[in-house]
């Protein structure tokens, strides 16, 4: 028996030995891939007002073709969770949320050495488990064709944050505050907003929102619409939606009149407004606030529904609006937007005719996820009331 567990012994030492000598298995062929691909920043999860939880983030394209140099469409874009596909983008769902830079137009075709991003949004039903990484997949032609580059292939891995967004309180009161170019899977000047700020990418309005209000008559003004005075929730008050330190005051801006845009510095885009350090890496911002108007100070402590200022129009801004967005640095622009969730709100609808609003129409709600809301993030056009 002491001898059957020896020579057993001995076939496993032998057996350990000849697979240490193995050579190590073949890496997977290197291949020539004609677009770089990578994540500006990895997703962090909010829990949306439609009850998914959804992954709002940009990929960077860089056609890096060459051998010889080819203008490139890119195809498909995949986002893949354990190797399965949680987004596909293709044909016109890619087209327009791809936005090649130095166009005007979203579009698929990149030329040589130009490069462009895509604004993605993974969005997972409610119950869904997180997933801890996401990779990509690219479907791409080129034109010349080139037999020496793959035009399929996976790209860009990133880790997934496991922070969960915080809750703020409302910074405005009252009903009828229009969600303006809110996340998170349509074309929206915020969503759009990848900019070059002291020499890097950053895209601090990833989740910011512009908020408007209509009256219950449905009209956004009462008269001119190229005059402040037209719109009653102009000088409304602005509160702040969470306990913090006061790190940036700036005001003296003055109103930018309706309908005009003109161009401004970065340091002055948000006109006059407050940033709030709310915590580690969390910084709030409260943006085009009316000029003298701001009720606090560089270092003073506020609390939760502290009034910060009165809202305006100042900076770069074509109508009365509170810009307001969290933000992983102090910089409105220079900043990793972060997502957050509000604690409390209702929604009375979607917003289906934004544009008219500025053109004298009254608002055409459609009931959609309507109802009281906690702890989430309002949508893009929602329409919703903040109480009293």
């Amino acid at each position: 028996m002491l001898r059957l567990a020896r020579h057993l012994q001995l076939l496993i030492l032998l057996a350990l030995l000849a697979l240490a000598a193995a050579p190590p298995a073949s890496a997977a062929p290197e291949r020539f891939t004609p677009v770089a691909v990578s994540v500006v920043a990895p997703p962090q999860p909010v829990e949306g007002s439609d009850g998914r939880t959804h992954l709002a983030y940009e990929l960077l394209l860089i056609n890096r073709s060459f051998n010889p140099p080819a203008k490139v469409t890119v195809r498909g874009v995949q986002a893949l969770a354990g190797g399965k596909a949680v987004a596909s983008l293709a044909g016109k769902s890619l087209a327009g949320v791809m936005f090649p830079f130095g166009d005007e137009e979203p579009g698929v075709e990149l030329d040589k050495g130009e490069a462009a991003y895509v604004m993605m949004d993974v969005s997972l039903p409610a119950g869904a488990r997180l997933p801890k990484h996401l990779s990509h997949r690219l479907s791409v032609s080129l034109r010349p064709p080139s037999s020496v580059v793959a035009t399929q292939y996976g790209a860009a891995p990133t880790r997934v944050e496991r922070r969960e967004a915080s809750v703020v309180a409302p910074p405005l009161r009252g009903a009828g505050w229009i969600v303006g170019n809110g996340c998170c899977a349509e074309l929206t000047s915020h969503r759009a907003g990848l900019l070059p700020v002291d020499g890097g990418l950053h895209e601090g309005e990833r989740f910011a929102i512009d908020f408007i209000q209509v009256a219950p008559s449905g009209m956004l003004a009462t008269g001119p619409l190229d005059q402040l005075s037209s719109f009653p929730f102009f000088g409304d008050p602005v509160f702040s939606a969470t306990a913090g330190k006061v790190v940036t005051v700036l005001d003296g801006l003055p109103e930018t009149p309706p309908g005009a845009l003109p161009p401004s510095t970065a340091a002055r885009a948000a006109g006059n407004h407050v940033v709030v350090r709310a915590g580690p890496n969390r910084f709030a911002l409260y943006a085009h606030l009316q000029p003298g108007s701001i009720a606090v100070r560089v270092g003073q402590r506020v609390s939760v529904g502290e009034t910060l200022g009165r809202l305006g129009s100042s900076g770069n801004s074509n109508a009365p609006h509170l810009h307001f967005q969290l933000m992983d640095g102090p910089g409105p622009l220079a900043s990793n937007g972060i997502p957050y969730r509000f604690d409390r709100f209702a929604v009375a609808g979607t917003l289906a005719n934004f544009g008219g609003l500025f053109e004298g129409q009254a608002a055409r709600i459609e009931p959609e996820l309507r109802g009281p809301h906690r702890n989430q993030m309002p949508l893009n056009l929602q329409v919703i009331d903040f109480g009293g």
